[in-house]
């Protein structure tokens, strides 16, 4: 190997050193942004405009029980309590509900709320009661299955009272 042969190869190797370097800063990790997204608290959403105050006060009392509700059922299933399970599930299974409109009239306040919001309400209060059932037998695969469930049928309401904010 020449003399020249050698600088030229020492020369293009410190310049791919320097480029391989030229990339984010060695202190911030490559994935900051996905990181800073999944520890931020979610972006919390209105209700929809179309409800008058009423109807969404009404709602947020509703919500706000759910929410207790839900988060004692994950306590008592983390640690495979049955006996707080069954009660916690009879409770959403049980809890206030809203009825469905009578009549179309503008006056009631359920009648601003689509079929399907009542449809996923009566699925929650079935998926509940199958949690009920899963921890009366004392199954932890059961139970896991029937909260996933009964999760799901959370998620799946709020995306149809939240339709109308799209």
């Amino acid at each position: 190997m020449t003399t020249r042969s050698l600088v030229r190869d020492l020369l293009l190797g410190a310049f791919f050193l320097v480029a391989a370097c030229a990339g984010k800063a060695v202190h911030e990790p490559p994935q900051q942004a996905q990181l800073t997204r999944a520890i931020s608290p979610p972006r919390r959403l209105e209700a929809p405009d179309y409800l008058p105050g009423s109807a969404r006060t009404l709602l947020k009392g509703l919500m706000a029980s759910h929410a207790r509700n839900m988060g004692d059922l994950m306590s008592a299933i983390m640690v495979l309590d049955y006996p707080r399970i069954s009660a916690d599930a009879d409770a959403v299974a049980s809890d206030t509900s809203l009825a469905r409109p009578l009549t179309h009239d503008a006056s009631e306040l359920n009648s601003l709320l689509p079929e399907d919001f009542f449809r996923q309400q009566d699925n929650l209060r079935a998926r509940a009661r199958g949690l009920a059932d899963a921890a009366a037998r004392q199954s932890p695969y059961g139970v896991a299955d029937a909260y996933g469930r009964l999760s799901e049928s959370c998620v799946r309401c709020h995306y149809v009272y939240r339709a109308g904010s799209r």
